[in-house]
């Protein structure tokens, strides 16, 4: 049940971020939709900072997750005394950094979708 609540949170998460960052720059791209934005393109924007989000989040967070995992293993090990002999396993870690790639571009359709239907006319008009 972890690793799912974990993943549930993590969407949530990062589909509120891209939401509220929607929300917050509706005059940035009702000014690219004037100039000439189609609504793909709009879209492949959101996609890009869903994708740019989860490249950090994995090039930060797996290799602090194999030094601390490692380190915890090593000190769990010597305090039941067990072998501490931790590895880690690269395929398993290489198909998690693509899920996550992919997992975050689906989680980016919804907001990629909003950002494209943003009427360029009633956010660029004066108030």
């Amino acid at each position: 049940m972890g690793p799912v609540l974990l993943l549930d949170v993590g969407a949530v998460a990062l589909g509120f971020i891209l939401g509220a960052s929607v929300r917050r720059r509706r005059r940035d791209l009702a000014l690219l939709k004037t100039l000439g934005f189609t609504q793909r393109q709009l879209s492949a924007a959101i996609a890009w900072q869903a994708t740019m989000a989860a490249v950090i989040g994995v090039i930060v967070g797996m290799p602090l997750g194999i030094v601390s995992g490692r380190e915890l293993w090593i000190l769990f090990a010597r305090s039941i005394d067990a072998v501490p002999d931790p590895t880690v396993p690269i395929l398993s870690l290489i198909l998690i950094g693509v899920g996550a790639l992919v997992f975050a571009n689906l989680v980016a359709v919804i907001p990629g979708r909003i950002a494209a239907r943003t009427s360029t006319a009633l956010v660029l008009r004066a108030e």
